[in-house]
C-alpha cells in the first residue's frame, strides 16, 4: 500500500481530470480492446436488478449492489435500451463511455458521460452522486484531499489516479460524513466507480470495480 505522504504528493501531483475520450489500451487491465474503432461502452443503473437489454444484449447489475451493469460495447448513433418492461432510446457518439439512469415514471433516461481516461499506469475513478443531497465531496480519509468536490445530485465525475493504490473514500456533505467506503485497491489499467444513494438522511455508498461484458 503506498504510504501517506506518498499518497499526498499523488494527490497534489497526479489527480488528472478524466476525459470521456479512449486513449491506448492497457496491459493488463480489465479495458476491453474495442471491436470497432468507433465503438464506445455502455451501462445502466437499474439497482432493482431488473433484467437490462442494450441493443438486444441482455445483462443485469452485478451483486455487488451498486445497482450497475457492466458496460457493453454499441456503435455511435440511436441505441435502443429495455429495463424490466420499460423502454428507452439514447444517441451515443463514438469513443465514449456512458451510463443511463433510467426514470421509470418520467419515461425518459438520462444520458451521463463517464471520465474513462484508460492512461497507462493509471486507475479510474468515478463518483456518482445519485442521493438527494445537492452536491457531495468524494473525500479521501488517508490523505484529508477531497478527490471529487461538488457532484451535483443525479450527476458523475471523475479523475485519473496514478496506481496501484489503496484507498477507503467518505462522501461527504460539508463537513459531514453521509456515508463510507472502506479501503479498497485500486489497480492499473482499471476503473473504479462509488455511488452514493438514498434520501432523506438515509444514504449508503458502494464501491465497484467497472467491469465489461465481454
Amino acid at each position: 500500500m503506498t504510504t501517506i505522504p506518498n499518497l499526498r504528493q499523488l494527490f497534489a501531483a497526479t489527480l488528472l481530470i478524466g476525459t470521456a475520450g479512449i486513449a491506448s489500451a492497457q496491459d493488463d487491465g480489465l479495458y476491453p480492446a474495442p471491436s470497432a474503432p468507433d465503438a464506445s461502452f455502455l451501462r445502466v443503473y437499474a439497482p432493482d436488478r431488473a433484467v437490462v437489454q442494450v441493443d438486444g444484449t441482455r445483462t443485469e447489475a452485478g451483486t455487488d449492489a451498486s445497482g450497475l451493469t457492466p458496460y457493453i460495447e454499441i456503435g455511435p448513433g440511436p441505441v435502443a435500451i429495455s429495463v424490466g418492461d420499460k423502454s428507452y432510446e439514447i444517441t451515443a457518439e463514438a469513443n465514449r463511455h456512458y451510463s443511463v439512469l433510467p426514470d421509470a415514471e418520467a419515461g425518459t433516461a438520462a444520458l451521463l458521460d463517464d471520465a474513462v481516461a484508460r492512461a497507462a499506469g493509471q486507475a479510474d475513478l468515478i463518483f456518482y452522486n445519485l442521493s438527494d443531497i445537492p452536491a457531495v465531496d468524494l473525500y479521501v480519509p488517508e490523505v484529508d484531499t477531497v478527490a471529487l468536490p461538488a457532484v451535483a445530485a443525479q450527476g458523475n465525475a471523475g479523475v485519473a489516479l496514478r496506481a496501484p493504490l489503496t484507498l477507503s473514500f467518505e462522501a461527504r456533505d460539508g463537513d459531514t460524513a453521509l456515508a463510507a467506503v472502506p479501503p479498497v485497491e485500486l489497480l492499473r489499467g482499471t476503473g473504479l466507480t462509488v455511488v452514493l444513494s438514498g434520501k432523506d438522511g438515509e444514504y449508503r455508498a458502494m464501491a465497484e470495480t467497472n467491469s465489461y461484458d465481454r
